[in-house]
């Protein structure tokens, strides 16, 4: 489904980026001269519903990052928006970053959302407006990176041909507490499983293996738990059951 999905966008529209295996990035520079992007964004709606029954949303912006904000708000507000919303005006762009809390912008984990906060950062509009110097400074590259993104500044290029991975992690949070060996190994053995087949459909090759388990950090009134194993395999294999002997 995914796959037809991705093939009406690459139809109709000269240059897609497939992000993941349900979100896309279409370069909309051509077709902004020739049609109001709104309805170009409803056309698309309505043409992958009627070819895959699934309902999308579609954020339009200068830039991934407030395209992904647009996103955001078209699935959040579905009702008011009709699942499209076009952030090209910067009087509506502006309103929107007001609504949304910092750490729902795309690149902003829960570590650094925390000490934005700390320095009065609440909302995407605020981080928008801070001195890039100031954020490489104190943050990364990566965080100034996004400020300009959010002002409207292309960082981030589009990427027609995805670059090889250079690791595949396969894990999962368990719906209730494991303490069955067997269990946990057969658990352990099917991720395993997944990566490889993630691998083969990369094309690649496989050096270094690693598998973790751990508890729960947010447990109340019990120790924190954590340990993993790792080896580094001098033939690397591609094959899932080469690769999952040793991994077990």
């Amino acid at each position: 489904m995914s796959n037809r999905v991705m093939t009406t966008l690459e139809e109709m529209v000269p240059r897609v980026e497939i992000y993941s295996i349900d979100e896309a990035f279409c370069d909309l520079t051509g077709v902004r001269n020739c049609r109001d992007l709104t309805d170009f964004g409803r056309e698309i709606r309505a043409t992958v519903l009627k070819r895959t029954h699934l309902t999308v949303g579609v954020g339009i912006a200068q830039t991934k990052t407030l395209a992904k904000l647009a996103n955001h708000a078209a699935k959040k507000w579905q009702h008011q928006t009709g699942g499209v919303v076009d952030l090209s005006n910067i009087d509506r762009q502006r309103r929107l970053l007001a609504l949304i809390p910092v750490e729902d912008v795309w690149g902003v984990g829960r570590r650094i959302s925390k000490k934005l906060n700390a320095l009065g950062i609440k909302t995407a509009l605020d981080l928008s407006e801070q001195s890039t110097w100031i954020i490489r400074k104190h943050f990364n590259v990566v965080l100034e990176r996004t400020v300009r993104e959010l002002r409207g500044e292309p960082c981030l290029e589009l990427e027609e041909f995805a670059p090889a991975k250079q690791e595949i992690v396969c894990s999962r949070s368990f719906g209730e507490r494991v303490t069955d060996y067997e269990e946990m190994r057969q658990a352990i053995y099917s991720y395993a499983a997944r990566a490889a087949e993630k691998l083969r459909g990369e094309h690649q090759y496989c050096r270094f293996i690693s598998t973790f388990v751990k508890t729960s950090p947010f447990a109340l009134n019990e120790p924190y738990y954590g340990n993993s194993a790792a080896v580094t395999l001098l033939t690397p294999p591609r094959r899932i059951h080469a690769t999952l002997s040793m991994r077990l």
